[in-house]
Order: C-alpha cells, then sequence, then structure tokens
C-alpha cells in the first residue's frame, strides 16, 4: 500500500503543516485510519523525518494490517535512532508478534535487555515477551490465535484477559499451552485471571505439571488432579458461621460478607487461606463487611461474639482488605 503523494503535488501554504496533524491526529483519535494516514502522509512530504509523524505513520499501518510497511518503518527509525527509542521498542515488537515472526522478537528483546537501561516494568515486560518469543519457537500458533495472544501479553487490562480466557472455555487451548503455563508463573498478571487460567486447564483436563506463583508464594499442581473439595468445605463452614450471626439479623450484610469471603477463596485458589479456625476466619469477614457497609460496631464485640481474640483476627482482616484493593480488574 503506497498512499504517499509526491512533494510537487502539494501546495505549501502557511501552517499546512500544523493543519495536516491536527486532522490526522482528530481522525486517528476517531478511529479513522486511513483518513489519517492520508493526513500525515501529506505532513511527512511537507516535513519529512518527524519521530512523531513517523510514529503516527506507523500506527495507522499496524491499525490497517499494514504489517510489512510498519515494520519496515520501525526498524529504518530505530536504526537511524529517531523518536523514542523504547516506545518505538514496544510497537515493533508488537508488530513482530503480530506476524508471528518470534525469531526475531527474541533477539530483538535480547539485545534491548543487554544493551539498553531499562525502566524496570519495561524490563519486566519484555522479560515476559522473550519467554513468550522462546516458547512460540518451538510451539506455533495457528494465526486465528494471534489477537488473543497479543492481549494475554500485551494488555495491561486483566478485563482484556478475562474475554480471552472465557473464549477458550470453547477452544482448544493445546497450541497455547506455554503461553497459559508462562501466564501462571509471572508474578505480574492479576491472581484473578491466574485462577480462571488454572480452572481452565482443570476444565480441559490438562495433566501436565504446571507452576503458579501467587502473593510470593509458589505452588507446582497438575490440572486435571486438583481437587477443590477441602477449599470448598473450609469456605462452606465459615459462610454457615457468618450465615448464622447474620443472615437473620441483618440479611444485607451477610450478602455482603459472603461475597467479600468468596471472592477472598477464589483469587487465592489454588493455596488455602491461613490455617486458622473457621471461627477466625467468620470474625474477620465479619469485621470487613461491617466496615464497607457503614456498621459502626467495635471490633472486640465480634471478636467476642465469634469466641476469639482481637489478636486472631487483624491479621487476617489485613489479608482481606489486600485482596480486596486488587480484586477491582483495571
Amino acid at each position: 500500500m503506497n498512499m504517499k503523494k509526491n512533494k510537487g503535488n502539494i501546495i505549501q501554504f502557511p501552517k499546512l503543516r500544523e493543519r495536516l496533524l491536527e486532522r490526522g491526529i482528530e481522525a486517528l483519535q476517531a478511529k479513522q485510519y486511513r483518513e489519517a494516514l492520508r493526513f500525515f502522509y501529506e505532513a511527512d512530504d511537507i516535513e519529512p523525518n518527524d519521530p512523531e509523524v513517523e510514529l503516527s505513520i506507523v500506527v495507522c499501518l499496524f491499525e490497517l494490517g499494514e504489517l510489512e510497511e510498519a515494520k519496515q518503518r520501525c526498524q529504518l527509525m530505530l536504526q537511524d535512532g529517531r523518536g523514542d527509542d523504547i516506545q518505538l521498542l514496544q510497537i515493533y515488537l508488537s508488530i513482530l508478534i503480530h506476524l508471528q515472526q518470534y525469531e526475531q522478537v527474541e533477539e530483538t528483546v535480547q539485545a534491548a535487555l543487554q544493551k539498553r537501561a531499562l525502566p524496570s516494568s519495561v524490563r519486566e515486560h519484555f522479560t515476559r515477551l522473550l519467554h513468550l518469543s522462546q516458547k512460540m519457537s518451538e510451539h506455533p500458533l495457528p494465526f486465528s490465535d494471534n489477537e488473543d495472544i497479543r492481549l494475554l501479553t500485551e494488555s495491561e487490562n486483566a478485563a482484556d484477559h478475562m474475554k480471552v480466557i472465557e473464549q477458550l472455555e470453547n477452544e482448544d487451548i493445546t497450541p497455547i499451552l506455554p503461553v497459559l503455563t508462562q501466564y501462571l508463573t509471572d508474578e505480574s498478571y492479576n491472581p484473578i485471571t491466574k485462577t480462571m487460567i488454572l480452572r481452565l486447564l482443570t476444565l480441559k483436563q490438562v495433566r501436565d505439571t504446571v507452576t503458579i506463583k501467587k502473593f510470593g508464594d509458589t505452588m507446582t499442581v497438575i490440572p486435571a488432579m486438583l481437587d477443590e473439595s477441602i477449599e470448598t468445605h473450609f469456605a462452606a463452614d465459615v459462610l454457615q458461621l457468618l450465615e448464622h450471626h447474620l443472615a437473620s439479623e441483618n440479611p444485607s450484610l451477610y450478602e455482603i460478607a459472603a461475597h467479600i469471603w468468596l471472592r477472598y477463596v477464589y483469587i487465592l485458589y489454588p493455596f488455602s487461606p491461613t490455617q486458622t479456625s473457621c471461627k477466625q476466619w467468620a470474625a474477620a469477614v465479619h469485621t470487613v463487611a461491617c466496615q464497607f457497609q457503614g456498621v459502626s460496631i467495635p471490633i472486640e464485640e465480634i471478636a467476642q461474639l465469634y469466641h476469639v481474640s482481637l489478636e486472631d483476627i487483624k491479621p487476617l482482616c489485613k489479608k482481606l482488605y489486600e485482596i480486596e484493593e486488587i480484586s477491582y480488574l483495571k
């Protein structure tokens, strides 16, 4: 595709380039990529080699599916040192992944990790891409799976990850098992989506050994052999205590408490809640639910209600609060 116009075809009115850029940005924001590309090409004709314009052209080409041309432009910009090096690298790697050119991804990431001073977040992201590219070089994916892989590895939005995982319930996940197992070991990913992936592997009766890391803890499991009965019984016992003390007196508070507890157990899976008594956990959940609901009741009174000590439930409340902070997907 080549929509670029010859320089001689443009009459350079005052501030023409600025107006072209404005219109290009407006079209880009409106996702009118072909129209935006036309404006950026004309602006590039007036003043070539501007990093901002060239990057905008690359974005348009990428969105229009002109991946090879987008790749070539990125390569030239990186070679010439034009623009934000890290931002260019990230876009370039996205293009390579979309093209399933995993060997080039591996080479590019290794060079970046060795030669460049990178922010820790970028280094972590590049390290994930390196693991992915190594796995994908061994087990190439069908093209139809590429978009899912890109969302799982590049998007920082856990809600995007949830959508992909839910879609995989009705698909053959064998080609992307390396990606899913790598996901489970990466502490930077949301524990909720890790639970979803592990349950997906159980649903698909995956009999390979996988390792999952959450909250600084590590566990190795065989998904097909996981038994949730222990966690389910323990969770049910805590719910029974909460129901006994809350369901009749304050049904809405009971619903909140039950939701907090079940969400905690779900996010923690396959790890179990700290091995303390059901009474201690019920008292902690009751306390947190009261604070969320705005119910004013001394924590000492709740501790007495469940016949536990204040020292027993305070650390459990802290764990529940920590889970609540991460439970809202971003």
